[in-house]
């Protein structure tokens, strides 16, 4: 794993992953940071009170703030002492009680994962009936429409982050012209008369490229 420094107001942490807005690359969507308790602590305090912070990536150096959303900070202390602490948006959380609807966010090292949590989040942000075998049709969906569905710029480490905003009578349209036109990814949890094929979706497939 390698590390990056990460500066604000004279202290330096160390920095194993960051996500950035990919059209602002000055935004900050997750990070996670490692060092001295003081410092990583420093780091985080001049992000969220607008100081910014600055990470030196292959030599060349970025001035970083935060975005406007309400942030979730995880700390934990180290067997060697240090501390580990970890940045994002609290759209990111289940069940979060953020203000802004009709919106989140996915992060996560595992590809695998992705569709799994697109989905539980949306399930959660709509009121509209969906079925787990649609998710790759919903993702399919999410990407041909403006910005509802945004890849994240990956500046540093293994973590892959997406931000989803939609339209929720846009979306209920879209789901009901699937079913009137028949869909086979849509219908197919409705034909099922039994034996294998049981409509569900296998998650590990991995997301439409």
């Amino acid at each position: 794993m390698e590390l990056y420094p990460i500066t604000a107001t004279g202290i330096r942490a160390y920095c194993s992953d960051m996500i950035l807005d990919p059209y602002e690359l000055d935004t900050i969507y997750f990070m996670s940071i490692c060092g001295y308790q003081a410092t990583v602590k420093g780091v985080i305090a001049n992000l969220l009170e607008n100081y910014g912070i600055s990470i030196n990536i292959e030599g060349e150096e970025y001035y970083l703030t935060r975005s406007g959303f309400g942030y979730r900070t995880q700390v934990k202390k180290l067997p060697s002492g240090l501390v580990h602490a970890v940045l994002f948006p609290r759209m990111a959380l289940p069940g979060n009680d953020e203000d802004r609807q009709n919106s989140f966010y996915v992060f996560t090292k595992e590809k695998s994962q992705i569709l799994s949590l697109f989905y539980r989040h949306l399930d959660e942000e709509t009121d509209i009936p969906l079925h787990p075998s649609w998710s790759r049709w919903l993702w399919k969906a999410f990407k041909e429409q403006d910005r509802w569905l945004v890849e994240l710029k990956t500046m540093v480490g293994a973590f892959r982050g997406y931000s989803f905003a939609f339209n929720p009578k846009k979306l209920h349209d879209l789901i009901s012209g699937a079913i009137r036109n028949r869909a086979p990814e849509i219908i197919r949890c409705m034909e099922w008369k039994g034996g294998n094929e049981d409509g569900t979706f296998d998650f590990t497939q991995g997301i439409p490229e």
